[in-house]
């Protein structure tokens, strides 16, 4: 990986020595400072800068107005903002104006350092996004309609941020706007990428053999288990189990699904003992849950337990923008394949 570079600007000479021999060990990077506003900018003319760290008060230019720049010019530049001026109205304005984060003098080495290192994680994630684009273009063309609806572009915003955070998603939405595509975008995106995702369709699977798919099966556990049978959840074990159209999983599942998801745990049909899971479960509907939960037909600490995260993919009549540009490439496409 190409060693990051850490921009630090501020007046105070002995803050920017102190901060850059503090920041280059401690997360392996190369640290340039600048006294004033303008020669930080100079700098974005001959180096390529992952993040600036800058103070809000600078004696030509303020810190905002950099970040304004920067943010312009340089939209794939992170910014967190330090100052001793703390107050919530500048805060609130600096992450307005695109801010990532926005740090208090005298700084805090753990809140200083906690701040840095999710930032150039978050980079790194966009970046790994932005190879993933690229690769989805040179295989299908179509990444270029993905990034310009606003609405699909939060989405893909939000996904590149919860990706490493592994914690259960419910992904919402429309029948065919996606869903499965944003899961795997989450799996690929995670630690758990090296890993299996195995999806299941609920609803497609009758309810007498739902259980048995999930978690698996011990020889003689019913007349015709004839041998040992991994299910989908201890297949999925390192990796992501992606449940498709969730509000269709039977009540009697559901109270299994939340002990697995509480305790990290199964225990196939004829077992005596249960196993150890380690996997991400996201899960998928186009149903109103939180109805569902009202009559009694989802339970609501299920819901909760998969609610931690949410993402509503939007429809197409929510990007009519794209339309015309949809339009050319599946026509497009369609003349290809006709000859």
């Amino acid at each position: 990986m190409a060693t990051e570079t850490i921009l630090i600007v501020d007046d105070e000479a002995d803050l920017l020595s102190g901060l850059k021999r503090l920041l280059a060990p401690e997360f392996g990077c190369r640290a340039l400072t600048a006294r004033a506003v303008r020669d930080a900018l100079a700098l974005f003319e001959t180096e390529a800068v992952d993040l600036v760290l800058s103070d809000v008060r600078m004696p030509d230019l303020d810190g905002v107005e950099l970040l304004r720049r920067v943010r312009a010019g340089h939209p794939r530049t992170a910014v967190i903002m330090m100052t001793a001026y703390g107050s919530i109205d500048l805060a609130v304005q600096c992450l307005k104006q695109g801010a990532y984060d926005f740090v208090t003098k005298p700084l805090d080495p753990a809140r200083l350092f906690h701040a840095i290192g999710n930032c150039l994680e978050h980079q790194r994630l966009l970046r790994k996004a932005a190879a993933l684009e690229a690769q989805l273009e040179a295989c299908t063309g179509i990444a270029r309609f993905i990034v310009t609806s606003p609405a699909l572009r939060r989405v893909l915003d939000t996904l590149t941020r919860i990706a490493k955070l592994d914690v259960t998603v419910l992904i919402r939405g429309e029948s065919g706007t996606g869903k499965e595509l944003a899961a795997r975008a989450l799996h690929h995106l995670s630690r758990r990428a090296g890993h299996r995702m195995i999806t299941v369709n609920c609803p497609a699977i009758p309810e007498a053999l739902l259980e048995s798919e999930l978690f698996g099966y011990r020889k003689g556990a019913f007349t015709h288990a004839a041998q040992d049978h991994k299910g989908l959840l201890e297949l999925a074990d390192g990796g992501t189990l992606y449940l498709d159209e969730i509000g269709d999983l039977p009540v009697t599942l559901q109270t299994k699904l939340l002990r697995t998801l509480q305790e990290s745990e199964i225990r196939p049909l004829g077992a005596t003992r249960t196993l150890k899971v380690d996997l991400r479960v996201i899960a998928s509907t186009n149903q109103d849950l939180e109805a569902k939960v009202r009559i009694g037909s989802f339970r609501e600490d299920l819901f909760y337990r998969l609610n931690v995260v949410s993402i509503t993919m939007p429809a197409l009549r929510a990007m009519r923008e794209d339309i015309p540009q949809l339009a050319r490439h599946f026509v497009g496409t369609c003349a290809q394949e006709l000859g």
